[in-house]
């Protein structure tokens, strides 16, 4: 294979990793096709570019990332003064959100209503315990902000995932 139609296809490869970065930050599961891809180009190379090293630490960022989305919206509302019943709102209603979203309006409802569900539902277990509605929202308000953290920090780890793509593939 001439080198110019190898690094044009390294390319279009890195644009669809792109891409994949892109669908994560609506909510999909993004960072399992960056994973897919690395596990692709190490079987097409019979692990010379990307060992079983590098595949399994890709592996293990994304399991990292999953964990981190599940959890930080709820730790975020947990250490802003939520009791049970918001903290359990919050998990159960962004669960719910992307799954009542998905096929609403792919890929974006899954974002909005992961985002609405956790407050709706943070602001709902908060209410439900202790009939104060202000309180409620102030933990709804964390519930927002702490999925939003929990996407960033899920982006970045599959930024390392793409970076080492790049770095052992070009």
């Amino acid at each position: 294979m001439p080198v110019y139609l190898h690094k044009l296809l390294l390319i279009l490869l890195y644009l669809f990793c792109a891409l994949s970065l892109f669908s994560m930050a609506l909510g999909l599961p993004g960072i399992w096709v960056l994973v897919a891809v690395a596990l692709i180009f190490a079987l097409a190379t019979h692990f010379t570019a990307i060992t079983w090293f590098y595949l399994l630490l890709c592996v293990g960022l994304a399991v990292l990332g999953e964990i981190i989305e599940s959890v930080l919206g709820v730790a975020v509302v947990a250490k802003k003064g939520g009791g049970r019943y918001g903290i359990f709102g919050t998990f159960l209603g962004g669960l719910l959100g992307v799954i009542a979203g998905a096929p609403l309006a792919p890929p974006f409802g899954s974002l909005v209503l992961g985002f609405a569900g956790s407050f709706a539902g943070a602001v709902a277990g908060e209410y439900i315990a202790y009939r104060k509605l202000e309180s409620a929202v102030r933990v709804g308000y964390w519930a927002f902000l702490g999925r939003a953290l929990a996407i960033v920090v899920k982006l970045g780890l599959g930024f390392a995932i793409l970076w080492i793509i790049v770095v052992k593939t070009w």
